[in-house]
C-alpha cells in the first residue's frame, strides 16, 4: 500500500468585493425607498381626537392642508404647494379623472375657524370628491 501525502492547500482568502457591492446596493435601495415614502405636505398642528384611528389603507390620497400664513390669514396647500381655492379645485378634478376612487385628506390647524374648512369641503364636493378624510392626531387616554 502506497501512502500518499496530503498536500496542503492554500487557505482561501475572504473576498471583500462582493460584500462591499452588497452593502452598496442595500444603501442605494434604502435611499430610494425613503425618498418615495416621504410625504409631500406642510407640517401643521392638527387637532386631537380620542376616536381618531390610523387607516389601514394609505393608498390613493390627495392631501389638502389649511394653515395660517404670517399675517394670520388662512391659506390652502395641495401637498406642499400653496394654491388658491380655484387651483385646488382644478387639481382635485384632474386627479379624480385619473383615479375616481381617490380620497381627499383634509388637514387643518387646530385653531382654524370652521368657515375656512367648510369652504374647502364645499369645493371638494363641487368637483366630485365625496370621499373626504379629516386629519387628526389620536389623543392619548
Amino acid at each position: 500500500m502506497v501512502k500518499r501525502r496530503r498536500t496542503q492547500q492554500p487557505e482561501e482568502e475572504f473576498q471583500m468585493a462582493p460584500m462591499i457591492d452588497m452593502v452598496f446596493l442595500l444603501l442605494v435601495f434604502f435611499m430610494t425607498v425613503s425618498t418615495l415614502v416621504r410625504e409631500d405636505r406642510i407640517e401643521i398642528p392638527l387637532p386631537e381626537s380620542e376616536l381618531a384611528a390610523v387607516p389601514s389603507d394609505l393608498g390613493s390620497r390627495g392631501t389638502v392642508s389649511i394653515a395660517f400664513d404670517d399675517a394670520g390669514a388662512a391659506q390652502i396647500y395641495v401637498g406642499a404647494t400653496r394654491v388658491t381655492l380655484e387651483e385646488m379645485k382644478e387639481r382635485i378634478r384632474t386627479s379624480l379623472s385619473a383615479d375616481p376612487e381617490m380620497a381627499i385628506y383634509v388637514r387643518a390647524e387646530t385653531t382654524m375657524p370652521f368657515r375656512e374648512i367648510r369652504r374647502v369641503l364645499r369645493a371638494c364636493a363641487e368637483v366630485g370628491a365625496f370621499n373626504v378624510i379629516y386629519g387628526t392626531f389620536q389623543a392619548q387616554p
